[in-house]
């Protein structure tokens, strides 16, 4: 659908006022706003033209409602307020229908970002070490982006840039020569054994530090055997990254590392020198130009001639334009990332690139809760793993008690645990911190990945035990105050996908989900205590068919907003 039926009905009435007013709708429609829904669904405040008509509100909002006239709507005045509400018929009807006819590409506006390009760059761990926990934000930030942004028509490229150069390589290649197995060379956990050791070593050995700093400067000089070793350690990391994002289903178009521009560096530095504010200063080239007050210049090269993260970004930046040409490319990198995009995107417009506003930093907040485990990180896989053990003794424990039917609890629980893992993260505010909890984002009741995933489960079942989907129904029948109230949320998903994708917020999505989901469970709920309200109602097979299509439509609009959000969609839980 390009537009939602919430959307037209709202863009309708503001149409109508703004008829009613002599204005162009497109000043009035800003105004419309939710309404408190026990007076109405949209609202429009009179307080702005009191001045100009010389009248007091409620007698502008009184005029209003009797001059104004919207198929669909019943509109009336509140006090200062020009209130309407969606009339059950045919709002129920274009709501149920629009949700089923898309399938579980509701929400989605192909035309929305049609000929536009957006870059995302994410997850960026480095190599010579696992994906850790720490990772989990912008990886899972970013792939929901990303997928917000195609289901809104835009081409996405999605950018997994790897930290595959660096000091930090120097020193694995040459604690590799020191401690390091060759028989290994393939075993990542033999390579972070090596690492951890090489980086005590260089802290308490200045000598093993410059041996490594050596290393690396033959890294950039290109030399063969540097560059063997380099290339090994390397490959080794990405066949261990490839299994930890499978296991996410998490793909990129682009897995490609700072090492990509080691060649273009030379280019970059002598297109910035030439700018008035770069200088040196002890041999070391920098960027002195005017930032925000209190911010140190930029350092693009240092004394011994080697290179630093902002000269590779700026050749990365140039590289992306000059490849995709992007209307926005986005950095999913964590806030305390923020002055350094901030020096990168000032230096790019003082290059006289001026595609350099549309460089975007998208900074979230950071993660408590999880120690690490003997001075080492936490890595993501064995999060993963817990996720799913904390979730298969429940499994099976319902499968032992004939509560749930599956040939493979193993897999379903893989799919509930990563549910827990990745809600428990993209239900919060991107630039909040939080903090982690185990109990929390695996239990089945509350604000978690388990229950929007099991109220997914549930409308599913309904349907299988109502015998399927029904080929017609009457909406006219679906008057129940639930049931009307579920319409409600159900018709929010396209507005808010367009929302969180503009404003990078995933958490968006995430919240309408828990509101279709409590919306169901009281629409479910209610027929435990009065027969007549149960879905699957006995002696009238019209009333149960048009229960069955609300349901259908619950159960595509959580699949739909899951898919986006990157959760499994178990049919049975």
């Amino acid at each position: 659908m390009s537009t939602s039926v919430y959307s037209r009905y709202r863009a309708a009435f503001a149409q109508a006022l703004a008829g009613a007013l002599g204005v162009p709708a497109a000043d009035i429609e800003p105004q419309v706003k939710p309404a408190d829904p026990a007076h109405g669904d949209l609202s429009f405040a009179t307080f702005p033209l009191a001045k100009a008509q010389k009248k007091a509100p409620p007698a502008i909002a009184a005029s209003l409602a009797q001059t104004i006239q919207v198929p669909g709507l019943e509109v009336k005045a509140v006090g200062p307020y020009v209130n309407a509400r969606f009339l059950p018929l045919p709002f129920t009807q274009e709501v149920i229908d629009s949700v089923r006819l898309a399938g579980v590409a509701y929400g989605s506006d192909a035309e929305d970002g049609k000929g536009k390009t957006v870059v995302i760059d994410y997850s960026s761990p480095n190599i010579a070490k696992p994906i850790g926990f720490h990772h989990i934000r912008t990886t899972f930030l970013g792939h929901c982006i990303a997928n917000l942004y195609r289901a809104l028509g835009w081409r996405v490229e999605g950018i997994n840039y790897l930290g595959d150069w660096g000091k930090q390589f120097g020193l694995v290649a040459v604690g590799f020569q020191e401690y390091g197995d060759p028989a290994r060379i393939d075993d990542m956990a033999h390579l972070v054994q090596v690492y951890v050791q090489a980086n005590k070593r260089a802290g308490e050995d200045p000598a093993f530090d410059e041996k490594a700093r050596e290393f690396f400067r033959r890294m950039e000089a290109g030399e063969p055997e540097a560059m063997k070793l380099w290339n090994q350690f390397r490959e080794t990391s990405l066949k261990g990254f490839k299994h930890v994002y499978a296991r996410m289903g998490i793909d990129f178009e682009h897995i490609e590392g700072e090492s990509r521009y080691q060649g273009r560096m030379d280019a970059v530095i002598e297109q910035i020198a030439q700018k008035p504010g770069v200088k040196e200063s002890q041999g070391a080239l920098i960027v002195d130009m005017p930032y925000a007050d209190g911010e140190p210049p930029v350092l693009l090269k240092k004394n011994d001639g080697s290179t630093l993260y902002a000269t590779r970004d700026l050749a990365a930046a140039e590289d992306r334009h000059a490849r995709f040409n992007f209307d926005k490319s986005l950095y999913v990198v964590a806030q305390d990332q923020a002055l350094h995009f901030r020096q990168v995107f000032r230096t790019l417009k003082e290059m006289g690139q001026p595609w350099a506003d549309r460089c975007i930093h998208v900074p979230f907040g950071r993660i408590h809760g999880m120690s690490t485990r003997k001075g080492q990180v936490v890595e993501l896989s064995q999060v993963l793993d817990e996720a799913k053990e904390r979730v298969l003794e429940r499994v099976k424990e319902n499968i032992a008690q004939g509560n749930l039917e599956t040939a493979d609890a193993d897999a379903l629980s893989e799919q509930i645990g990563l549910g827990a893992i990745v809600f428990g993260d993209l239900k919060h505010n991107r630039a909040s911190d939080y903090t982690f909890d185990w109990d929390e984002v695996t239990s089945l009741e509350g604000h978690t990945g388990p229950y929007l995933q099991y109220a997914h489960a549930r409308s599913a079942n309904v349907l299988r035990k109502g015998g399927g989907v029904p080929a017609s129904y009457d909406p006219a029948l679906l008057t129940l105050p639930e049931e009307q109230a579920l319409v409600r949320e159900l018709t929010r998903l396209p507005d808010v996908v367009k929302a969180a994708a503009e404003q990078y917020e995933p958490s968006l999505v995430a919240r309408l989900l828990l509101d279709v989901a409590s919306a169901y469970s009281r629409y479910y709920t209610a027929g435990n205590k009065e027969k007549e309200k149960r879905i699957l109602v006995e002696g009238n097979d019209a009333v149960r068919a048009a229960r069955l299509a609300l349901t259908d439509a619950t159960r595509i609009t959580l699949a739909a907003g899951l898919t986006l959000l990157g959760i499994p969609t178990p049919e049975n839980m």
